[in-house]
């Protein structure tokens, strides 16, 4: 097997959802009901930002039930990510930040069976930006478009830098994925 750069493991996908789906959710995202106790490592000394879990292990979590979510995954089962027999949630998670709440560096996986999506929901700015797992440097940012998905293997080290305005939001899910390392 060869392992590809980190830049070739990452897929951005544009345009996929009709402009009413992305108007519509960027509108329901920026009210979405948040905590502030978000934190990729449960250590609230590292990174602390606003956010909820919406889905965990195929079943919602902190609300009843959410069409986007259900329209979302249906969308990574069948069409987006069937490339990589995707089958399950493991998790959604709704991530918000406001300007000076960067992420810290973290992988959503230790394990390379599983693929993490990435929706830019709402806001202006925020780049997500990939980093070297052994040196934590910068390899590769994405710019931050709502309605953007972005696609990679969930054990790749990233983080969403702040917004320089305004509110940001993006879900992101994770999905147990046979075989991953095709990506």
């Amino acid at each position: 097997m060869r392992l590809l750069p980190v830049k070739e493991k990452i897929k951005v996908v544009d345009n996929y959802f009709p402009e009413w789906f992305v108007t519509r959710v960027s509108h329901e995202l920026e009210f979405m009901p948040v905590r502030y106790n978000n934190t990729p490592y449960a250590n609230f000394r590292q990174a602390r930002f606003f956010g909820s879990t919406l889905m965990q292990e195929d079943k919602f979590f902190d609300i009843p039930s959410w069409w986007v979510v259900e329209y979302f995954n249906e969308c990574m089962y069948h069409d987006i990510c069937k490339e990589w027999t995707v089958h399950a949630c493991l998790r959604v998670l709704l991530n918000g930040q406001l300007p000076g709440q960067h992420g810290c560096n973290h992988t959503d996986s230790d394990s390379n069976n599983y693929l993490s999506v990435i929706y830019h929901g709402h806001g202006v700015d925020g780049d997500t930006v990939f980093v070297d797992n052994n040196t934590g440097e910068d390899i590769q940012r994405v710019s931050f478009k709502e309605g953007r998905l972005v696609i990679f293997n969930s054990s790749l080290m990233h983080r969403s830098d702040a917004p320089s305005q305004g509110y940001r939001v993006s879900l992101g899910g994770v999905y147990p994925s046979v075989p991953i390392d095709t990506l």
